[in-house]
């Protein structure tokens, strides 16, 4: 089965008066907004537009593009939005785009997973695509382990030594462990 939506971007913040957004690719996404683009926002806000179009991208350098949507003209309604992701239909993204997605999470199989505060974890032995999030699933000695792989989890990839780097909270951890149980 495959999935129509596709999250390719996050809003991190607001720039201007205008209702102007900082926005940068997610799960290491070349950034795939672009002028003319019906994208709708996750989560909804009750206060604010959810379907609406890319209307101006500017590279801003570092990985952060500025982008302006129709329906956001103003900094507050585009202050409401900080934080959303933007989802667009898959068929109105490039033909690789499904390269491009397995390309991100699927090359960590069989790396070692290390845990800034808890140390290794255990091998990635799967990642499973989920409709928001790839998911590494991690052999642990208490049992599977399912780690998102999103920006606020994984630290960095050292290619080189195989290793997948995270910060994870530890109580996620634990809710892997007892489900398993």
């Amino acid at each position: 089965m495959t999935r129509r939506w596709a999250d390719v971007a996050e809003l991190i913040a607001t720039q201007g008066l205008k209702g102007r957004f900082v926005a940068r690719s997610v799960r290491g996404l070349p950034f795939l907004l672009e002028e003319g683009l019906a994208v709708d926002f996750v989560p909804p806000t009750l206060e604010g537009p959810r379907h609406v179009r890319v209307s101006f991208v500017q590279h801003a350098g570092d990985g952060e593009y500025l982008v302006d949507f129709t329906g956001v003209s103003d900094r507050d309604t585009a202050e409401r939005l900080v934080g959303s992701h933007c989802l667009v239909a898959r068929e109105l993204l490039p033909d690789d785009f499904d390269e491009l997605l397995r390309a991100d999470a699927g090359h960590v199989s069989g790396y070692r997973v290390v845990d800034e505060a808890l140390g290794e974890l255990g091998p990635v032995v799967e990642v499973r695509e989920m409709p928001m999030q790839d998911l590494l699933v991690v052999e642990r000695a208490q049992g599977e382990a399912l780690i998102p792989f999103v920006d606020e989890f994984i630290v960095g990839i050292d290619e080189d030594e195989g290793i997948v780097h995270v910060n994870v909270p530890r109580s996620l951890l634990e809710l892997n462990s007892t489900q398993g149980a």
